[in-house]
């Protein structure tokens, strides 16, 4: 009788040890992964939503229309906000810099992919294929904790969303399910505040630690000329499966 009582106390002991050990698995890896979107009810929105947000390629010198390029696969490109801000003039009234965003969505792109030896551009890719009207405010609500800017949510859905989708809604709600699925990880500015490190094989590290959906070629880590992260992109095909996504695309 005795023997039975230490057997079940050391099988107790062991279940027990067992049970702390996955526990602590969990609280261990799951700081490591930042929320995907901002959460409705906490990110940060502004007092009024902008009213003049819409946008004309027409207007601007710089941009430009190609309707004839096919769409061979699609970037889902994100966007580091503290260097965004670090780079911009005008950081101080723009509202994404006022504010502690990390990873925002820069924009989910039709893309072309370069064709033997030929020359391939910003330019090859589609872009402003229609010109719409201003995005209906109840869309901006909603997607606004991923792309905290309306001028921004209008200029990709009118230079790239256009190519391919039809309507506004149908282009963010694809925007919000594939960046849903992709876990951020919270150490990127431990890793640009390192110097003894490769920062881009270092984030890329840290992407493929946390989304073991992902392989290394399916991540572009983009910097800017001062080695700083300016954004992470993620490809796809036309069922919107990750496929290789790499400068030579």
């Amino acid at each position: 009788m005795t023997n039975n009582r230490i057997r079940y106390l050391i099988i107790a002991v062991v279940i027990a040890l067992i049970l702390l050990i996955i526990i602590g698995a969990i609280i261990y890896l799951f700081p490591r992964s930042g929320r995907k979107v901002i959460d409705n009810d906490s990110c940060p929105r502004p007092q009024q939503y902008a009213t003049d947000y819409d946008f004309d390629y027409t207007t601007k010198s710089y941009e430009y229309r190609n309707t004839n390029s096919s769409i061979d696969y699609f970037r889902l490109s994100i966007s580091w906000s503290p260097t965004f801000c670090n780079e911009q003039r005008h950081a101080k009234t723009l509202f994404q810099c006022q504010h502690l965003f990390g990873f925002i969505v820069h924009g989910l792109w039709p893309s072309t992919m370069k064709k033997n030896n030929s020359l391939h551009s910003l330019h090859s890719h589609p872009r402003n294929c229609r010109n719409e009207k201003p995005i209906p405010i109840d869309i901006i609500r909603k997607y606004f904790c991923i792309m905290p800017s309306e001028i921004l949510m209008q200029a990709e859905w009118e230079k790239h969303g256009t190519c391919y989708w039809q309507k506004p809604e149908d282009y963010f709600e694809k925007i919000n399910t594939l960046y849903s699925n992709i876990n951020l990880p919270n150490n990127i500015n431990e890793i640009l505040n390192n110097p003894t490190i490769s920062k881009r094989t270092s984030i890329q590290s840290s992407f493929l630690n946390i989304n073991p959906q992902l392989k290394s070629d399916y991540i572009d880590i983009v910097m800017n000329k001062e080695k700083k992260l300016k954004e992470v992109a993620f490809c796809y095909d036309h069922s919107f499966s990750y496929i290789t996504c790499n400068r030579n695309m």
